[in-house]
């Protein structure tokens, strides 16, 4: 259920159980509080809600909801008890164990929103000293502020919202390595030990008061159509390319040529060193992206850069697509400087004409962590998918936006090397974190790489926004998305659609076919609809993604007034420059 409620100058929308975009005169404040269960392998598991009630009153509204954890923590009964009132909010997360089970975290979590970015911030410590400090602007690899008690930080207006955590001990750490569009503070600090058992008859009692000061009341605004400001800014698009799997690569030539139609920059495959199948793989690979007319980009994982060496005899001729080779550690989240030097010795002159590529498989975090020698490789890679922390559409649209400032921040650590973002999905295609993988079990039926929209308008939506805000940054290279083909790609499997039935995601790429750059632009409500305009100096197309259900009226800067349908992606062509 969800549910928006307004008391005076305060607005929060309830969702489930959570509290969501907590606005005060108009102004994001807090973005969500919520309580989570991360089990021994970090993964996040719902909480099963079994009774919910809001009652509404005069100056206040009430939500009591009561239910039970899942997969490892089913033994856990829990409860909330909100309060929302015009001065702020009180928030009470109480839970019992009947049984023992593992935990990495257990107990409240608060987002702030990435907007508070720079603003200032006073954190009263457990033991009650106060520091001044700011929401970090650039990245943080590590914990900005650490045993907190209280938060309280500046809004744009100049008031203020104060956050009060009880029951732990808090810290905070800057989601936007992860692409969420948030900070997160979160109960448990992360250098105690962990997993831990909760034990039979442990109690949990977590608490968050939220409170505001000053401000001044905003007019609610009657306009119901959304406004698309055209800046005059034109950003290079990157190179746009899809990940092949073994079992695409083993698909028939004329099942294959159906992407030529795509004009991709290029395609991914991936090999191991070590597989006596990579260079068959590594052959045919060559063979498809020559057959399609574009690059190759091979990401070799292996132990040990010599293990190269078993790709040094393959003919010059045979690699003339392969622009690009990753070198990924099997060990490291991030490949070793030192491996430069080797994996080209290891390669041979054959692969001379070949850019080496190192960074991460995994996600930007690691290279904020381990910054490599930018000086090493030619090219510095990491990949991103939008749900590490959080699997609602509502988070997912948010972080599209926060893909510009983590590729914004990127050269800070890569430049002079090109920057990469390879490969993007939808769901984490692994995790890195499993302590115990045998049990890290998909929260869903499908499984845990898979998400249920990828053949939807959603993933269309999200994907042309994602490319948006990745060009917005004028610092990516190329980016890779998805698999070409199934549950994971950008056309049908039985199952999910018929077979080659392209899902709606395919258009993105068909449209941007061509296409050679973006015109920035801004929309006065990106949660409701966002628009990616693109060009190739004659054609120019707005690609509008609509979050909603509903249909929405779109005023474009350009004077263009239009409608598009609820939840789709509509190409609408422009006029020319």
């Amino acid at each position: 259920m969800t549910q928006e409620v307004r008391i005076g100058d305060l607005a929060v929308t309830i969702d489930g159980i959570d509290l969501r975009d907590i606005r005060w005169h108009g102004q994001e404040a807090v973005r969500r509080i919520y309580p989570v269960f991360q089990d021994r392998n970090w993964t996040n598991r719902p909480f099963r809600i079994e009774s919910q009630h809001v009652e509404e009153g005069s100056d206040s509204v009430s939500l009591v909801a009561t239910g039970s954890g899942s997969f490892d923590a089913e033994p856990l009964r829990w409860q909330v008890a909100a309060e929302i009132r015009a001065d702020g909010i009180d928030y009470r997360f109480s839970a019992e164990a009947s049984s023992p089970f593992l935990r990495n975290r257990l107990g409240m979590c608060v987002l702030h929103p990435m907007t508070a970015s720079g603003s200032q911030v006073r954190i009263e410590h457990v033991d009650g000293e106060i520091e001044a400090g700011r929401f970090p602007v650039q990245l943080s690899p590590f914990q900005p502020f650490v045993d907190i008690r209280a938060i309280t930080h500046e809004l744009p207006d100049g008031s203020e919202a104060s956050v009060r955590l009880m029951g732990d001990t808090y810290e905070m750490e800057d989601h936007r390595n992860w692409t969420d569009a948030s900070f997160k503070t979160y109960c448990t600090p992360i250098s105690l030990p962990f997993p831990v058992e909760v034990a039979t008859g442990d109690r949990i009692d977590h608490r968050v008061e939220v409170s505001f000061a000053g401000g001044r009341s905003t007019p609610p605004v009657d306009d119901a159509s959304v406004r698309i400001d055209v800046h005059g800014s034109v950003h290079a698009l990157p190179g746009l390319g899809l990940c092949l799997s073994h079992e695409d690569l083993a698909r028939s030539d004329e099942h294959l040529s159906q992407l030529a139609d795509l004009g991709l920059d290029h395609l991914r495959v991936d090999v191991d060193a070590a597989s006596p199948e990579g260079v068959p793989t590594i052959v045919r690979a060559c063979e498809v992206a020559g057959n399609l007319g574009c690059a190759l980009h091979l990401a070799v994982t292996c132990a040990d850069p010599s293990e190269l060496s078993a790709f040094a005899g393959l003919p010059q001729q045979a690699l003339t697509p392969i622009r690009s080779v990753y070198v990924f550690s099997s060990t490291d989240k991030v490949t070793p400087d030192s491996w430069s030097t080797s994996a080209r010795a290891a390669l041979g002159d054959s692969w001379a004409h070949v850019l080496l590529g190192g960074g991460t498989d995994l996600y930007f975090t690691e290279l904020n962590r381990e910054p490599p020698d930018p000086l090493a490789f030619d090219v510095l890679n990491f990949s991103l998918n939008p749900q590490v922390h959080a699997f609602d559409d509502r988070t997912l649209i948010q972080n599209t936006m926060t893909q510009q400032i983590v590729a914004q921040d990127a050269p800070r650590i890569t430049d002079p090397a090109r920057i990469s973002v390879s490969p993007i999905s939808l769901r984490p295609r692994f995790n890195p974190n499993a302590t115990d993988p045998e049990s890290d079990v998909s929260n869903t039926d499908l499984p845990s790489d898979v998400d249920s929209r990828q053949d939807t308008y959603f993933a269309a939506n999200w994907t042309a926004m994602s490319v948006k805000y990745l060009a917005a940054a004028d610092s990516v290279d190329t980016a890779t998305y998805f698999e070409a083909f199934g549950w994971k790609g950008i056309t049908g499997i039985t199952g999910i659609t018929e077979p080659d039935q392209p899902f709606p995601v395919w258009q993105v790429f068909s449209t941007l076919a061509g296409m050679s750059h973006a015109y920035g632009c801004t929309s006065s409500d990106p949660e409701i609809v966002d628009v990616l305009i693109v060009g190739d100096g004659t054609n120019k197309v707005a690609l509008v993604a609509n979050w909603t259900a509903d249909d929405q009226s779109i005023h474009m800067g350009t004077g263009d007034d239009f409608t598009v349908p609820g939840h789709s992606l509509t190409p609408i062509p422009l006029p020319s420059d």
